[in-house]
């Protein structure tokens, strides 16, 4: 029993007023030898060690409690953080979306009226190559009777010449036949 007592007395941490009403205490704390000693035969002046109260291993110092109660908080506010930023992500994203289908509808009427433009300017090419073509042809006609008709005065001026030879070998005729009275 007193061995147990013993133990119970080395288990509990000693108090500051412990040890003036329990008798045994200060035996306990005679009792200690100084660990240097390598034997009892030795002399060595007695001190009082005093010991420092090792920490029970279950039980965690009230800091630590805070620091971890900070961390969590402060991860919980990291995930909220996150949470929120997500939800503005989103938000953008449909906003550009709208953004986009509009700017895709105004690209599509662009696109549209570029088409139109294209065929309407490709019809007034066809247009224009159809009078220049007419054009040529018609210039080609004019040439063709400018042509004839200058081939017409060319044998017009002959036909002329050789009528002014004949009307002028007439008249010599008449000139050199004497006249009849």
């Amino acid at each position: 029993m007193q061995a147990a007592a013993f133990q119970n007395k080395k288990r509990e941490r000693p108090g500051r007023d412990e040890g003036a009403c329990d008798p045994h205490y200060e035996n306990i704390a005679l009792a200690f030898r100084n660990r240097d000693q390598s034997k009892p035969s030795q002399s060595a002046p007695t001190k009082q060690v005093q010991h420092k109260p090792l920490l029970d291993t279950t039980q965690v110092p009230p800091w630590l409690h805070r620091a971890i109660m900070i961390l969590f908080i402060l991860l919980a506010f990291i995930f909220l953080s996150c949470i929120i930023l997500s939800a503005l992500v989103l938000v953008k994203n449909s906003e550009m979306a709208k953004e986009l289908l509009g700017l895709k509808g105004e690209l599509s009427n662009v696109s549209n009226m570029v088409q139109r433009c294209q065929n309407e300017q490709r019809n007034q090419w066809m247009e224009i190559q159809r009078l220049i073509q007419e054009a040529t042809r018609d210039i080609g006609t004019v040439r063709n009777k400018v042509q004839s008709g200058d081939d017409k005065l060319k044998t017009l001026l002959t036909d002329i010449t050789h009528i002014k030879k004949t009307l002028e070998a007439l008249e010599k005729k008449i000139h050199t036949q004497p006249s009849p009275q």
